[in-house]
Formats: structure tokens, sequence, C-alpha cells
């Protein structure tokens, strides 16, 4: 685990209380345990990093996203020790970049009022849909994602693309902005677990 954990930048851990996500530094690893200060975390939140607790840990490395559960076994306010464990997942870029919104939805809190046919994809940078009308290119829009487990998650959507498909059918790619750290690091989590229900789906 020291030697993949080196390889890693960008840490993310996530409590069982989601709105408590924060980004981490790592100031030691090995093989039974990892110490990491938590950045910019509000002492609420720091209420949510239990002794005791489960946690994800989320990861970027030249392959890609490393993912795996730990536990909390020891913490001196914003600073913690994780159990170091073997059993990670690494989900290379490709492949966890856009996935389906399955049972969410996006809601626009402008004037467009219900102006979605469909959302084609997801990803923790942006969005892909079908509007009924074509929103205007680089014009920002408030949002609000709302995830089948019924988190929302407010932001604002920028398109950068846009194409006609049919009569009342437009083809809409945009970007996320305005988008809280641990709001896209909830969206990388999403994405990172539906990718993995699809592929054991493929494996039964």
């Amino acid at each position: 685990m020291r030697e993949l954990i080196e390889t890693v930048k960008d840490f993310k851990i996530i409590p069982e209380n989601f709105l408590s996500a924060t980004s981490f530094d790592v100031i030691k690893a090995d093989d039974e345990i990892i110490e990491a200060h938590l950045n910019q975390i509000k002492p609420e939140e720091l209420a949510d990093y239990k002794i005791g607790s489960n946690v994800e840990v989320f990861g970027v490395n030249s392959l890609g996203l490393v993912y795996f559960e730990t536990k909390i076994i020891n913490k001196d306010n914003e600073n913690i020790t994780l159990s170091s464990t073997n059993d990670y997942s690494l989900i290379q870029r490709r492949e966890y970049s856009r996935v389906n919104l399955n049972k969410g939805e996006i809601i626009f809190n402008d004037e467009c009022g219900d102006i979605i046919k469909k959302v084609e994809d997801i990803s923790a940078g942006g969005i892909k849909l079908i509007s009924k009308i074509p929103l205007e290119q680089d014009k920002e829009y408030k949002i609000t994602i709302r995830l089948s487990n019924n988190l929302n998650i407010n932001c604002t959507l920028v398109p950068i693309r846009i194409k006609e498909k049919d009569k009342d059918a437009y083809i809409v790619s945009g970007k996320f902005s305005n988008l809280h750290n641990a709001d896209r690091t909830i969206l990388v989590q999403y994405a990172f677990k539906i990718k993995m229900e699809e592929q054991n789906k493929e494996n039964e």
C-alpha cells in the first residue's frame, strides 16, 4: 500500500455523512497505517470523523482513480490515522469519466423551467443532455443535481457545445462551475459506484 500511496495525488475522503467530505494530505504511510491531515475541515464536519468509523478514500494516479474503504483508528484534531489495506480498486480514466444518471435528475433553477428531455450522461466535470430549447453557449445556468441517493448538489452549468438534434430537441454538452470540492468528490464517488455496478452485472 505504501508504494501505491506514493503514486497517488489529490486525495479525497468521505465519511458516512457525505456532506463532510474533504481532501487530505498524506503525512506518512506504511503497510499498517496511513497518517493524514484533513484540509479545510470545519469543526462541525470534523465531528463526523470518529475513531472506529468507516470512510471511503479516492485518489488519482497516472492510471486513473484509486479507491479503497478503510477505518479511522486514531484522531488528533485535523490529523487522523487510517488503517492501511491492500484491498483497493483501480479504475482507468476512460472507464469512469461518464456514467448514466440512473434515477437522479437535473433541475434548472432559472427561468427555464422543465426543459430537459433526457440526461445522456454525467461526470464530475460536466453533463450531456437533450433539451427542449437551445441553451445559450457560455451562459451560466443555476442547476440542482439530484442524485439517486436523494443527495442534492447545487452548482452552475455552462453549455460549451449545442447541436440541434431534431424538432424541439437540442444536444447540450456543458461543464460544471461553482462546484465545491466536496460536491465534486461526491460526483466522482457516484460515477465510480455506478461503473462498478455495471461491471458487476456484466460479470454475473
